[in-house]
Formats: structure tokens, sequence, C-alpha cells
């Protein structure tokens, strides 16, 4: 499956949940508009660092959506590696391979 298949997949399982539960979804979502938006730290570097936790954590679905919302922010590709080499730092070797899965969905989308 591709990034941009999984993310979609992704985007259709949020939407659901939210018509379910649509006010601790608006309450999510807020905290996703507050914390991402523009400050000292830009936007493209808060999605990099939501990326390295998700690499952290090992949140497939979670590694695709900040690897496409980092794209979207500007993020370029050498910037990415840069914070992928600290997420594995910091992961170990489960981290190399959500790492690579980041890379991956970045590439793509």
């Amino acid at each position: 499956m591709t990034a941009k298949q999984k993310l979609s997949e992704m985007n259709a399982r949020a939407a659901a949940l939210y018509k379910a539960d649509p006010k601790t979804m608006s309450a999510f979502r807020g905290l996703m508009t507050a914390a991402g938006r523009e400050g000292r730290v830009a936007p493209a570097m808060k999605e990099m660092i939501a990326l390295a936790v998700a690499i952290g954590r090992g949140c497939e679905d979670c590694v695709v959506f900040h690897a496409s919302e980092a794209k979207t922010q500007g993020a370029d590709r050498a910037e990415l590696l840069e914070v992928l080499a600290v997420a594995v730092e910091m992961s170990g070797g489960p981290g190399t391979v959500y790492a690579a899965k980041a890379l991956a969905a970045f590439d793509e989308l």
C-alpha cells in the first residue's frame, strides 16, 4: 500500500471518528491547530518534531500523517534527514524502521 493510500485510509478513519464523536474530535483539532501555529518554531519544524515523536512511539499512521504535513509546511528532504537521525538516535533499532517509513512517505508524497 502506498503512503498516499495509507494517508487516505487514515483520514477516512479519522473522519468517521469525528462524525461519531464531534465534541472530542473538535477539541483535539483545536489542540493540533494551537500546537502547530506560527511562532518562534516554524510549522514545518513542529511537524518534524511530531514526526520524530511518532517514530519513537512506533505509530505508522502518525508517521505518514506528519511526514505529509511536514512536506506541506515546506520541510525539505535535507532537514527531514537530520530530524530522522535524531529520531533514530533516541529510539534505536525500531526507530530505524519507522524513520525509513517516514523517508519513503515523504519522498512519495
